[in-house]
């Protein structure tokens, strides 16, 4: 039996967030996942299968010193999860930090994400701390 979507996603969190689990975050997507990061960011782009989300993810892991999400609510309709939080992250670079709201969705199918898309409170806030 497969978890509920809802699980999937806290599962895949928990992994990357709390443990530094890149491998374990990555094995709760499907072969085909997709990670859709904002443009403006230099990890932004279209990420489709764990190769490429491997790499955008060890570009995220490069370009700060620390970075979190802490989800406040999450709320779920069938297989799509929504969790709204508060990210975090301190450039590598700089040392400069910023928080904002953030709103994650992601899409669970077959007890696999096959897409996570965060929605950035101020990806602006990123990029002027990145200089």
């Amino acid at each position: 039996m497969s978890m509920e979507p809802i699980d999937v996603v806290k599962s895949a969190y928990d992994a990357i967030l709390s443990k530094g689990d890149l491998e374990g975050f990555l094995a709760c997507f499907a072969d085909d996942g997709v990670l859709l990061e904002a443009d403006s960011l230099p990890y932004g782009g279209r990420f489709t299968g764990r190769d490429a989300i491997r790499g955008a993810m060890l570009k995220v892991i490069d370009t700060y010193s620390a970075f979190s999400f802490t989800p406040d609510v999450f709320t779920t309709s069938g297989e799509w999860v929504i969790a709204y939080g508060t990210f975090s992250v301190t450039a590598r670079t700089t040392g400069k930090s910023v928080s904002f709201p953030l709103a994650e969705v992601s899409q669970v199918v077959g007890g696999k994400i096959k897409l996570i898309h965060p929605v950035y409170g101020d990806t602006a806030a990123i990029v002027e701390a990145l200089r």
